[in-house]
């Protein structure tokens, strides 16, 4: 039509910057439950500004874009990192005057539960999506929050490594496929049109 106005986004995808948040916040704190190190302060720290802050601006940057899964996707795990640390921030070295009593392990089985539905939940709408490396990464965050909840120990915390690992893996499958324009073994999203 004249006199139509097309503008195009020349914005870069914000998603790699979200996975990379959960995988690094994923991996250490897999690393930590399995007890490979017991540096808790680590652990919050990238709870907080990779888990947290990455994926908060992804999310923030993801519903600019209209994209309503990603963003209230990375938008909801981002608060979640943000409770946990919180929890745990409150809960050893207090906060507001004092140290809050530890969380009971009712409490704790129910916050986990929680999130484990929504992730499964949102990890049905994954296989519409369609691609593999976030389908996997999805897969392994319901995992994630379901065997912290009823198993726990070297066991949920191989499988939070797994989730921290097959997110760092997206980000920069998602990266080699839209700047490198590489193939992955059949796993990269597809490139855009």
């Amino acid at each position: 039509m004249e006199g139509e106005i097309i503008i195009k986004d020349k914005t870069a995808n914000p998603a790699p910057l979200g996975f990379f948040g959960l995988g690094f916040a994923a991996t250490f704190l897999g690393l930590m439950v399995m007890e490979i190190f017991t540096d808790s302060v680590m652990v919050i720290s990238t709870a907080i500004f990779l888990g947290g802050f990455a994926q908060l601006f992804a999310s923030f940057e993801l519903w600019k874009k209209g994209d309503t899964f990603g963003a209230s996707a990375f938008g909801a795990f981002a608060l979640f990192w943000f409770s946990w640390a919180f929890i745990q921030i409150a809960t050893t070295i207090g906060l507001f005057g004092g140290v809050m009593p530890a969380m009971s392990a009712s409490a704790g089985f129910w916050y986990l539960i929680i999130w484990g539905i929504i992730a499964t939940l949102l990890t049905i709408v994954t296989f519409r999506i369609g691609v593999w490396p976030i389908i996997v990464t999805f897969i392994f965050l319901d995992l994630t929050f379901f065997s912290l909840a009823l198993v726990g120990g070297m066991v949920a915390g191989i499988i939070t490594l797994l989730l921290g690992l097959a997110s760092l893996y997206t980000a920069i499958a998602i990266i080699m496929t839209e700047v490198g324009h590489l193939k992955c073994p059949g796993l990269c999203p597809a490139p855009k049109e």
